[in-house]
């Protein structure tokens, strides 16, 4: 059997490759890709940050379709599926993404409330999280790159990593 980072690869591959998916989002099609995967095939401990991964992805839809209303669907239908799964478990990656959202998106559509709490939690769990040293600096990268406040982006880069 494979090993990736200490877990089995048979199953774990689609979180690894959802993540990099992810990273990779560059159109409308990228983004279909990634909500065909089938999150009931992963390991169970995944299948929920899988389907968080995938309803951010919806709401980054947003930014592939040129109807308001339609960009307003995807959004809100993302949005009101990944604030289902922090409700129902709340975990870093589903955090970070959230965060990642709120960040990125305009202010008139009003999803910036939790953005402090969203840093607070990362700055609690990050660090102690079961996720790859290597994708929680790129979480973190992610994070600053789509900061618009310079103080923010100074507090991301201080959440540590890994524990000393």
């Amino acid at each position: 059997m494979l090993l990736y980072s200490g877990l089995t690869m048979e199953k774990d591959i689609i979180l690894h490759n959802i993540r990099s998916a992810f990273q990779e989002i560059n159109s409308q099609e990228d983004i279909e890709s990634i909500n065909r995967i089938r999150a009931e095939e992963a390991e169970y401990d995944n299948q929920n940050v899988i389907r968080a991964y995938q309803a951010a992805a919806t709401c980054m839809k947003a930014e592939y379709v040129f109807s308001p209303v339609s960009k307003l669907k995807y959004f809100n239908k993302g949005k009101k599926k990944l604030e289902t799964l922090i409700e129902n478990d709340k975990s870093v990656e589903k955090v970070y993404l959230r965060l990642l959202i709120q960040l990125n998106v305009p202010r008139h559509l009003n999803y910036h409330q939790e953005i402090n709490e969203d840093i607070v939690f990362l700055e609690n769990h990050l660090a102690d999280a079961r996720i790859d040293l290597s994708y929680k600096r790129i979480m973190i990268k992610n994070l600053v790159s789509v900061a618009d406040k310079r103080e923010i982006r100074d507090i991301l880069e201080q959440i540590k990593v890994e524990n000393s």
